[in-house]
């Protein structure tokens, strides 16, 4: 039981060590990648924002109509 304990331990400390040792400062290149990346789904999501709101607007438009024509018969 202790044996398994010690084990446990020693797992999990080395899951919070090791990542901190193998973290690095980034490359030029991949620092300008990594950006690249951000700026385009910045603007992707931008994009979809519109989108988005005219499916709403549609959606809550056609539920109201049917409900008024329902009523309406």
């Amino acid at each position: 039981m202790f044996k398994m304990k010690k084990i446990l331990a020693g797992v999990g400390s080395a899951v919070l060590v090791l990542p901190g040792l193998a973290s690095a400062a980034l490359t030029g290149d991949a620092a300008t990648a990594m950006t690249s990346l951000s700026t385009f789904a910045d603007d992707m999501i931008a994009a979809a924002w519109p989108i988005a709101t005219a499916i709403v607007v549609a959606t809550i438009g056609i539920k109201l109509f049917k409900k008024f024509t329902s009523r309406a018969s």
